[in-house]
């Protein structure tokens, strides 16, 4: 059986997340274009999108949770909210190559001239963070919350 680690993102800036999430969605989009084509010479879209796809399926439920409290908190006007997620010790390494291949999306979007743009500064650093608090809390420490700006 695996040990669930309970994981508590404090003080989540709701916009930053929203636009995160934006950002995201376009990129899997054109990647998911890209990813049919025979001629293109590097993977990272491929790669990329199995990923995705994998962790889609291994964590849905937990997300789902997180999405309509984000929605909640969107609609309320809130500027942030407090997440928490049940996730297995093994989330930390999903994290670590989700985080390795979005440093690889962005400089592919950045060589490649695609529509999509390489993510902004601040939405990297809220994703190191966000990644970060998974690792951490993982290890028995405690939650951070966001330090950073809350909009985009």
């Amino acid at each position: 059986m695996t040990t669930e680690h309970t994981v508590r993102l404090v003080d989540v800036p709701v916009r930053i997340l929203e636009a995160s999430r934006r950002h995201h969605d376009e990129l899997m989009h054109e990647f998911s274009m890209l990813a049919v084509q025979e001629s293109l010479s590097d993977d990272v879209p491929k790669r990329m999108l199995e990923l995705i796809d994998t962790l889609g399926r291994q964590y849905a439920t937990t997300s789902d949770q997180s999405d309509a409290q984000v929605e909640a908190a969107i609609e309320r006007g809130d500027t942030t909210v407090d997440l928490t997620y049940e996730v297995p010790a093994h989330v930390v390494d999903a994290a670590d190559k989700l985080g390795q291949l979005m440093d690889e999306a962005d400089e592919f979007c950045k060589r490649e001239q695609m529509l999509t743009l390489q993510r902004p500064q601040i939405a990297k650093e809220f994703a190191e963070w966000y990644l970060e608090e998974f690792r951490r809390q993982i290890a028995g420490e405690p939650p951070r919350p966001w330090q950073g700006p809350l909009e985009p």
